[in-house]
């Protein structure tokens, strides 16, 4: 029975830290896998961002125009 005992604790002191190292890469690897497709998910919004800034520069440089065409308003 202590043989047996002896025997258990010998592998436990080789597998235990094996089975460790492996559960340690295993959430690097899924925290890699998510960073991903957080990336994957932000990457529409952020060209809808993009788009809709652009569109905006767009809209005040028209307007800036418009007003610089105009001139003064004389019409009292």
């Amino acid at each position: 029975m202590r043989n047996l005992e002896h025997e258990i604790q010998q592998n436990e002191e080789k597998v235990v830290p094996s089975i460790e190292k492996e559960i340690k890469t295993k959430k690097h690897t899924i925290k890699m896998i998510l960073g991903i497709f957080d990336a994957i998910q932000q990457a529409p919004r952020i060209e809808a961002f993009i788009q809709q800034r652009q569109q905006l520069r767009k809209t005040r440089s028209t307007n800036i125009n418009r007003l610089n065409n105009q001139g003064p308003d004389i019409s009292c």
